[in-house]
């Protein structure tokens, strides 16, 4: 999905700068330049914090959401009574037994409070430096692909076909967030490309079916006309919210679609775990005996219809509920967003003086 939140981002600014662009016949004014820094130190603060939402919680807990047992068999019981010739009440024994804790994941609080004490304070960011080598790499080779931002079907080709390419660094990824940490580099972490055949179904099912949904119905949109906000028949801001219109929905609908395409790869990608690394959360290895070990002459991974058919219900549920918690966490910071951009935005306006035309720097449109 970051590939398709940074095309957002790249497209939103083209068609807003479109949209005010300042005509030649009007005066112009010259906002404050203390209010112009802190409202970039503003939108700088909040993407950091927004970003540290989406990372924490809608990669990181998400993914180990997705991996941990909702009922492990760690839990012994012991009897209160070892006399063998006393008898004892089975009854009382069971409300003896003690109930078994809930999953980690239940909690956003509890799954950092636990990454915390097993991993340290920047456990919440872990595997950010596999994370930003694989989107650097992403970021460049896809630079050296020559296509304009208005050819969909060039960018689903593109970021499917690197995405699947470096499916192995996505595998990294899963590893190191749901072990406990490692001596190892991240880079050491990436399996072999002899590993890559194994992941890259999942892989292509996550990323072509995410790019697909975005990219696609985006391509129609154009195809309408509809990003065309250079028309003089259309007004700069209904151009604008048509924009918005036609962007937002397929990044619903992607999104949407990524979820399952999402914990899929990441339980194929799970099953691949090096026997010497341990996981940081109850997580079953076998996947209910879906998985057949490599030494035994098994593929060892998980198949894509039983990576799904084994996340239980209940997994399902507390899946779900990280996604939307971290939703409504970061709609919570939008609209904190809106406010204080939005009131710094009308105070640059109110205290803009008068400038001479055709001076230079950044200038407001003044009806």
């Amino acid at each position: 999905m970051s590939a398709i939140t940074s095309h957002l981002m790249r497209r939103g600014t083209e068609a807003a700068m479109s949209s005010f662009q300042v005509p030649s016949d009007k005066k112009t004014s010259q906002p404050n330049g203390g209010l112009v820094a802190l409202f970039f130190i503003t939108v700088v603060v909040i993407s950091l914090i927004f970003w540290s939402v989406e990372y924490t919680y809608g990669m990181v807990i998400a993914t180990l959401a997705a991996v941990e047992d909702t009922n492990p068999d760690i839990y012994v019981r012991i009897a209160s009574n070892p006399d063998p010739i006393k008898p004892h009440d089975e009854e009382d024994a069971e409300l003896a037994t003690p109930t078994p804790p809930k999953p980690i994941t239940s909690k956003l609080r509890t799954a950092v409070k636990h990454l915390r004490s097993r991993a340290g304070f920047w456990s919440r960011f872990r595997g950010m430096a596999m994370f930003m080598a694989y989107s650097g790499v992403i970021g460049f080779l896809s630079s050296l692909i020559p296509i304009s931002t208005t050819s969909f079907l060039g960018h689903v080709f593109v970021q499917s076909f690197l995405s699947v390419l470096l499916a192995t660094w996505q595998m990294a990824w899963v590893h190191i967030v749901i072990s406990e940490p490692s001596p190892k580099r991240f880079y050491q972490r990436i399996p072999s490309y002899k590993t890559w055949i194994k992941i890259a179904p999942a892989a292509a099912l996550q990323d072509v079916l995410t790019a697909a949904a975005f990219f696609l119905p985006m391509s129609l949109a154009s195809f309408a006309g509809w990003f065309d906000s250079a028309s003089d028949d259309v007004p700069p801001m209904v151009a604008l919210y048509r924009f918005m219109g036609v962007t937002v929905i397929p990044a619903i609908v992607a999104f949407v679609i990524s979820i399952p395409a999402r914990v899929i790869f990441v339980r194929v990608a799970a099953s691949m775990l090096p026997e010497e690394d341990e996981t940081i959360v109850p997580f079953d290895r076998s996947f209910g005996g879906k998985v057949s070990p490599a030494i035994t002459g098994g593929s060892g991974k998980i198949g894509l219809m039983d990576a799904w058919t084994t996340f239980d219900w209940a997994a399902r549920v507390r899946f779900a509920k990280v996604v939307g918690k971290t939703l409504a966490i970061e709609v919570a910071v939008g609209v904190l967003a809106a406010l204080l951009l939005g009131g710094q935005v009308i105070l640059m306006f109110k205290t803009a003086k008068p400038s001479e035309s055709g001076a230079p720097g950044f200038q407001i449109s003044w009806e």
